[in-house]
């Protein structure tokens, strides 16, 4: 058992993946359930970007630096931080410029000092002219160290081509929304993300993602949670393609623009993954009734900001004085 005090209630969790099987006990946390799982969903949202940066060395640091760290993919084990950081290495560097998309998060608590976070994951990779996809299913657990959060144990599975995910053939949409703009797109290299529905362009542009709305920096931990998964789909550094709807700019002088980045639709991945609400101002309704449906899903399923009360005051509201 990973991190945990006897409690008054427990049971076992078992989690099969091809060739492990992982047994834990849960019981009731300690502390409140709501406080760890809005950390633990940050985090998970701080290694994604981290993936997204490409930074190899970031990456191990989200890890223990103990030998009984592991990580099991593709029929193999690596246990030993040094051994799991030569992993995350080879696998970034082997992959060339990466977008990490995720859904249907999931956080079980494990006592009160681990947490397990269960969710579908897309890797879009793209080296010159090449573009690779991979999707699947990743587990990550995670123990509360005296360094903060550290994962302790990580699994992927990756799905086999050509097979359908669970859902799929009933006619729901994929976890990660794919394919190209419907009108022709400008180039942005990021230079700096403002907020979770906001960056800046090399040169000077400022660009508000249409049909979505994030939590306000002042709204904590929410607002900068919003920021950090933006930062993670359109990392400082990146090329991203600008799609414009029937309004060039807002009356701030914004630009408004659909983001796309190696055939990943940021703005409608932030409302299915549950860190942006729905927020329509006519006549720019290019994309509105896929933003419904990934807003619809991303709420009845719990996702990111849905699961930890993070919208019960909207961003929206909450610049009109409606809400603390």
């Amino acid at each position: 058992m990973i991190g945990t005090r006897p409690c008054p209630w427990s049971s076992a969790l078992a989690l099969r993946r091809p060739g492990v099987v992982l047994l834990v006990a849960s019981c009731r946390p300690l502390v409140a359930q709501s406080s760890l799982d809005s950390a633990v969903r940050a985090e998970v949202a701080r290694y994604v970007a981290i993936v997204n940066r490409g930074d190899a060395r970031a990456l191990a640091d989200l890890y223990a630096r103990s030998g009984g760290v592991s990580s099991v993919g593709d029929g193999e084990v690596t246990r030993g931080w040094s051994e799991v950081r030569g992993l995350l290495a080879s696998f970034l560097g082997a992959t060339g410029r990466v977008t990490m998309t995720t859904d249907s998060l999931t956080v079980t608590p494990l006592g009160d000092r681990a947490a397990l976070a269960v969710f579908l994951y897309t890797w879009t990779g793209a080296r010159g002219a090449d573009t690779t996809r991979l999707s699947g299913a990743m587990s990550l657990v995670y123990e509360r160290t005296a360094d903060g959060w550290r994962v302790v144990h990580d699994h992927t599975s990756t799905r086999p081509v050509g097979r359908p995910r669970a859902g799929e053939e009933g006619g729901e949409s994929p976890p990660v929304a794919l394919g190209r703009p419907r009108r022709e797109t400008e180039p942005c290299t990021v230079v700096r993300i403002v907020d979770g529905d906001t960056l800046d362009c090399e040169g000077g542009l400022r660009v508000r993602l249409i049909g979505i709305d994030t939590p306000e920096m002042n709204q904590r931990p929410f607002g900068e949670q919003a920021r950090e998964v933006l930062t993670g789909l359109a990392p400082v550094g990146s090329s991203v393609q600008l799609e414009r709807d029937v309004e060039l700019a807002d009356q701030y002088g914004r630009r408004l623009a659909y983001v796309w980045r190696d055939g990943v639709f940021v703005n409608w991945q932030l409302v299915r993954g549950g860190w942006a609400m729905l927020l329509t101002y006519p006549p720019n309704v290019q994309y509105v009734e896929q933003f419904q449906e990934a807003q619809r899903r991303a709420r009845e399923t719990g996702q990111g900001l849905w699961a930890t009360g993070g919208f019960d005051c909207a961003p929206v509201d909450r610049r009109r004085g409606r809400c603390d």
